[in-house]
């Protein structure tokens, strides 16, 4: 009884200091270490989803880890067997490892939204960059960009007007956004057409090309969504009407 007593309270002591200690000041303290203990996308899903500055969110992380472990051995009655040890490091680890599965959840539903909204802000690019040089072009299309790319593409118009004709900007944002298709293609095509004024017309056409082929994909997605649920409805009435006859079977009392 007093070994769980003891977990209790330092449990109760963990989860004290989760809420009423301030986690930033201690994180920049110990940078270093959290930078080494995360995971190379961890940063950028808090960045992309708005969950918090990673180095604090990445201590708490930890501290709600060690809280589960503790628990789970407070909740037994004061035996360190190999089972209760096992539980204990079995709840701490899917506390630690469940964070970075909750934000890349959330990121890949931000990621399949930006993808839908993509071909459209692509096009409205398009018509801007016939009349505005491509870091301008940029600036002015951010606001119609999906939300997780409006950073970057700040950044990539920053750097743009700073590093000049420079591949370097335009391939570390289509590395960041990899999923999105073609993106690669897309950058290489605003390099070009930021680098030359000769041949700008033809780049232009290829890049417009480029878009419109989005939107038609896009518009093709939709309309083929919008088939299979109409394909759904028969089946809906047939099931309702199914379910309409064995309630009124039911209800007919046989003598």
């Amino acid at each position: 009884m007093g070994l769980m007593l003891a977990l209790m309270q330092l449990s109760a002591l963990s989860l004290w200091g989760l809420w009423a200690y301030q986690a930033g000041p201690f994180a920049a303290e110990t940078a270093a270490l959290l930078d080494r203990w995360m995971e190379s996308d961890y940063a950028f899903y808090c960045e992309k989803t708005g969950k918090g500055q990673p180095r604090a969110r990445m201590l708490k992380r930890i501290l709600y880890a060690f809280a589960a472990g503790l628990f789970m051995l407070a909740i037994k009655k004061g035996t360190l067997d190999t089972f209760s040890l096992i539980c204990a490091v079995l709840a701490a680890t899917a506390v630690y490892l469940g964070d970075r599965l909750r934000l890349k959840m959330i990121y890949i539903q931000l990621l399949g939204q930006a993808k839908k909204e993509f071909p459209y802000y692509l096009n409205h690019l398009a018509i801007l960059i016939q009349n505005n040089p491509v870091p301008n072009a940029i600036e002015k299309s951010i606001r119609e960009a999906p939300a997780i790319f409006q950073e970057d593409l700040r950044v990539l118009a920053r750097e743009i007007h700073t590093q000049g004709s420079d591949l370097k900007p335009y391939l570390k944002f289509a590395q960041r956004f990899s999923q999105i298709d073609d993106i690669g293609r897309i950058m290489r095509t605003l390099f070009s057409l930021s680098i030359t004024s000769e041949n700008r017309e033809l780049i232009l056409t290829a890049f417009s090309k480029i878009a419109n082929e989005k939107i038609q994909g896009a518009r093709r997605i939709e309309l083929q969504r919008r088939i299979e649920k109409q394909n759904m409805i028969p089946y809906v009435l047939f099931l309702w009407l199914g379910f309409v006859i064995l309630n009124m079977i039911a209800s007919i009392r046989f003598f």
